[in-house]
């Protein structure tokens, strides 16, 4: 049960550095994006490594899948080198992009750029909203104290 847990923690971290951050694209490889990723398709070969000690058939059908989808990634990449470069593949260019995980990437990352806008706003403005609530409540004072 618990390496069951462990293969779901793996998918669930791969999420992550697919939609949030991913510290092998930004610090390790230095692409942009995750199609021109050189580890972009071992996923299921970490996500299914803690499996292969669970002593049944599908568990090493799965990773033995796992297995032969990384072999292949990797022997394409290796015979076709070209394919990985976004100036020889137009199809890795983020305008010609279609990878859904990828829009949902640039989407969140737009939302976040807009919050952090509006906040920096509402932080430019603070100061003069609440000197100007300031004014109207001195001038509230100075009518009722005055009547």
């Amino acid at each position: 049960m618990l390496l069951i847990i462990i293969s779901l923690a793996y998918s669930v971290c791969d999420m992550i550095c697919i939609l949030f951050f991913c510290p092998f694209q930004i610090w390790f490889m230095k692409n942009k994006c995750c199609g021109s990723c050189r580890i972009y398709n071992w996923d299921y070969a970490m996500m299914f490594t803690p499996l292969v000690f669970i002593q049944s058939v599908y568990t090493w059908t799965l990773c033995a899948m796992a297995l032969t989808l990384l072999i292949r990634w990797e022997l394409t990449l290796y015979r076709h080198p070209e394919r990985f470069y976004e100036a020889t593949n137009q199809s890795l260019k983020c305008a010609n992009c279609r990878e859904k995980l990828c829009q949902h990437k640039k989407q969140l990352r737009r939302f976040l750029r807009r919050q952090q806008e509006l906040a920096a706003r509402a932080q430019k403005n603070l100061p003069a909203v609440t000197a100007s609530a300031a004014a109207r409540a001195g001038k509230k004072r100075r009518r009722t104290h005055g009547a």
